[in-house]
């Protein structure tokens, strides 16, 4: 399957409006809505979740914000709203919604400054009736086309929980050049708006506890994060949990990339890069045979498409930006879908097409060496520039470190090693460097096995 269109997401900061519940088919969690008995049923009411309380982007580069609607049986009704998405400055910032993605829109750097982007959400009632929301906004502040911009990453940024669940999460702090940064900062600050979720947060990281002590209504909490990117520029992120009570199992999309999670990507023309997804049950069973529906990949960026391998979840993400173009960073929204289960877990990845800078590696992964045969092999890493080979040279401060059964000894240039079995089992070597121009960090990690 083959995908392209548009979807949204960016770094995501909590509202305050109240959210009776936050699930459905939006963002990473999901449930199936709870039934009122007959007789007892109470009128939907409604909310809005913008994806961004405050954000950046480059004069010229674009960035992707959303809106979520959800009623208060905790069902995405995104589909059912329209959008009117206005900018304060069209002299700074320009917001053009999505044609084909409800919520969905996208804003372009204009010239530096600060700004606003607004959104008003109208819901459709299954009666027919509209029900208009009020408007919520988003400060955005550009800066120089030369300049670095970061951005959050938040893989799931709704989850639906059952009362007394534990569940880690992970935010990332990821820059224009699709490069994972979160590590360069320690002011990150995490809290909850309720009784219902507890956070333990350790920087980027948080282990959340549900709570709920109705048997007869869900409760929810928004999960705040935030952080100061190297910039001086304040980011700010937000998950919506729902706490369901009455037993019934909840779902969430996992992506992962050599068996570790991921929630970012780099991709370059001719160099595609790939991930695994599954769904995981609040108990942590795997249910991704219960998804047995066609699953989607939607993405904000135009050129970027995703195909599955035949009868897995194992995808492969390619971009045709041509060479000397970018970066552009788009999410690609992964969406499970079951013919038996009313739940459609989502989970989204930052992805950046073209990146000014890349290593990239020219050889078959995952690597293979054998002990029947120890023969070392060449492990090289070459360097891009939007796409473009350029020489090692344009790099410094060339350093490799591995892990598992395999040795590594200097090759013939400094990104070059030559990498020798040392036992059976799975080994990762690692390149890293700071590119010579700008002082930006680059890595690149080989996974293998010795067989």
């Amino acid at each position: 399957m083959k995908v392209r269109a548009w979807t949204s997401w960016l770094a995501c900061a909590a509202t305050t409006f109240l959210m009776a519940a936050c699930g459905g088919g939006g963002g990473g969690g999901s449930s199936a809505p709870t039934t009122p008995n007959a007789g007892t049923a109470t009128p939907l009411t409604y909310s809005v979740k913008m994806s961004l309380a405050s954000g950046e982007v480059g004069v010229g580069r674009t960035i992707t914000i959303s809106a979520l609607a959800i009623d208060s049986n905790g069902v995405d009704v995104t589909s059912n709203t329209s959008f009117a998405w206005t900018s304060g400055e069209n002299s700074i910032a320009t917001v053009v919604p999505s044609a084909t993605t409800p919520g969905s829109a996208l804003v372009t750097g204009v010239a530096v400054g600060t700004t606003t982007v607004q959104v008003v959400a109208t819901v459709k009632a299954a009666d027919n009736s509209t029900v208009t929301l009020p408007a919520q906004t988003a400060t955005m502040t550009v800066v120089p086309a030369s300049a670095v911009s970061y951005s959050l990453s938040i893989p799931n940024s709704n989850l639906s929980m059952s009362d007394g669940q534990v569940l880690p999460v992970k935010v990332s702090l990821i820059d224009s050049n699709g490069v994972d940064v979160s590590s360069s900062v320690n002011n990150w600050a995490w809290s909850s708006s309720g009784s219902a979720v507890q956070v333990t947060a350790n920087q980027n990281s948080a282990s959340l506890k549900a709570s709920n002590s109705s048997a007869t209504s869900i409760a929810s909490a928004n999960v705040s994060v935030s952080v100061t990117a190297p910039d001086g520029h304040a980011l700010g992120g937000v998950i919506a949990v729902t706490v369901q009570k009455n037993g019934s199992f909840t779902y969430r999309v996992v992506t992962t990339q050599g068996g570790q999670p991921v929630d970012a990507l780099q991709v370059l023309n001719g160099y595609p890069a790939k991930f695994s997804a599954r769904v995981l049950r609040n108990d942590d069973q795997d249910a991704t045979a219960d998804f047995d529906g066609t699953w989607t990949y939607t993405s904000t960026s135009p050129t970027l498409s995703a195909s599955e391998a035949a009868g897995t979840h194992d995808v492969t993400v390619s971009t045709s930006l041509p060479n000397g173009t970018g970066p552009v960073q788009s999410v690609l929204a992964v969406t499970a879908v079951s013919t038996r289960i009313a739940a459609r877990p989502t989970a989204n990845l930052n992805v950046t097409e073209q990146p000014k800078w890349a290593l990239v590696n020219d050889a078959q992964q995952p690597l293979t060496l054998l002990m029947i045969t120890p023969v070392p092999i060449p492990v090289t890493a070459r360097m891009k520039n939007l796409g473009n080979d350029v020489q090692y040279t344009a790099c410094t401060n060339w350093a490799w470190t591995s892990t598992g059964p395999v040795a590594l000894s200097p090759g013939f240039t400094p990104n070059q090693q030559y990498a020798s079995p040392t036992g059976v089992g799975d080994f990762t070597i690692t390149a890293t460097c700071t590119t010579v121009a700008d002082q930006t960090p680059l890595k690149l990690t080989f996974a293998g096995t010795v067989k």
